[in-house]
C-alpha cells in the first residue's frame, strides 16, 4: 500500500516538474506586476523628482522612491484597481488616473507635478481656492489630448519630441460634469479656449466626489478614455502618454 502511495506520489512530482518546464511562469499568473514612469515638474521637464514618494490609495503598503533621474518602478498586485499618488515638499500631492490591472507591466506612466506656487497661480486664474499645500478645496481633473507619435516612447524621446497635443478635440465626463476649460498653446487654462489647442490640455475644477469615465471626440480621430476617482483636496493628473491619448487618426 505504501509502495503504491510513494510511486503514485512521484508520478505526480514528475508531471508537475514536466509542467513547469513547458509552461512559462508568467502564464503560470504572476502575482505582481510592474508600473514604470518619470516624475518631473509640471512645465519643466528637466527638474525630475528624486526621493518623492509614491504611493496607491488602495494599497497604503506598496511605495517607490523615484531615483535620481526621476523614474520609478513601483510593484501592484496583478490584477487590482490602482490609483497612484506622489508627495513631495514643495509640490502638491498627484494623483494619476485609476487603472485596472489586467496582469500586464505598465510603462511610460508619469507623474506631472506641479510646485505649490504654480498649483496656487493657476488656481487663482481658474477661480479655485487652493490650500498653502498646494491642494484644492474641492477635486481637480487634469489630462491631456496626446498624439499616437509619443505613445510608446522612452521618456527622452517624449520629452524632445515637442508639442504633443492633439488641437480641435473636445471632452466629456461621465456623470457629466459641466464643459472643462482648455489650456491655449502658452500652457495657461483659457476659459475663451473652445476645444483643445496644440498643448492638448483639459481640466475640470471644482469636481464633486465621485468616479469619473473621461472621455474625448474630434471628426477623425479615436481617443482613450480614462477612470478619474475624485475626492476633496485632490488633484487627479491624466499624464500623456496616458489618459486621453490618441489611439486611430492624423499624427499630431
Amino acid at each position: 500500500m505504501n509502495f503504491s502511495i510513494n510511486r503514485a506520489l512521484a508520478r505526480l512530482s514528475t508531471l508537475s516538474l514536466f509542467v513547469a518546464v513547458l509552461v512559462p511562469a508568467t502564464a503560470l499568473g504572476a502575482a505582481r506586476v510592474h508600473i514604470r514612469g518619470t516624475a518631473y515638474e509640471f512645465n519643466n521637464v528637466k527638474a525630475r523628482l528624486a526621493g518623492a514618494s509614491i504611493r496607491v490609495v488602495e494599497f497604503p503598503k506598496l511605495k517607490a522612491t523615484p531615483r535620481a533621474n526621476g523614474s520609478f518602478d513601483l510593484l501592484v498586485p496583478a490584477k487590482a484597481r490602482i490609483t497612484p499618488y506622489i508627495t513631495m515638499k514643495g509640490f502638491s500631492r498627484v494623483h494619476l488616473q485609476t487603472f485596472t490591472m489586467a496582469g500586464k507591466d505598465l510603462a511610460n506612466v508619469n507623474f506631472q507635478t506641479p510646485r505649490v506656487d504654480i498649483a496656487r497661480a493657476l488656481g487663482f486664474l481658474l477661480g479655485v481656492p487652493v490650500s498653502a499645500t498646494g491642494q484644492p478645496a474641492q477635486c481637480v481633473i487634469v489630462s491631456t489630448f496626446s498624439t499616437k507619435n509619443v505613445r510608446n516612447l522612452k521618456f527622452e524621446g517624449f520629452t524632445g519630441y515637442g508639442a504633443h497635443g492633439i488641437a480641435g478635440a473636445t471632452a466629456r465626463t461621465f456623470p457629466m460634469l459641466p464643459g472643462p476649460t482648455y489650456f491655449n498653446e502658452d500652457v495657461i487654462p483659457d476659459p475663451g479656449q473652445l476645444m483643445s489647442s496644440k498643448d492638448g490640455g483639459v481640466l475640470w475644477k471644482s469636481v464633486p466626489a465621485g468616479v469619473y469615465k473621461v472621455t474625448a471626440k474630434k471628426p477623425g480621430n479615436r481617443f482613450a478614455s480614462f477612470t478619474a476617482t475624485c475626492k476633496p483636496g485632490r488633484i487627479v493628473n491624466a499624464n500623456p502618454p496616458w489618459g486621453l491619448f490618441q489611439t486611430s487618426g492624423p499624427g499630431g
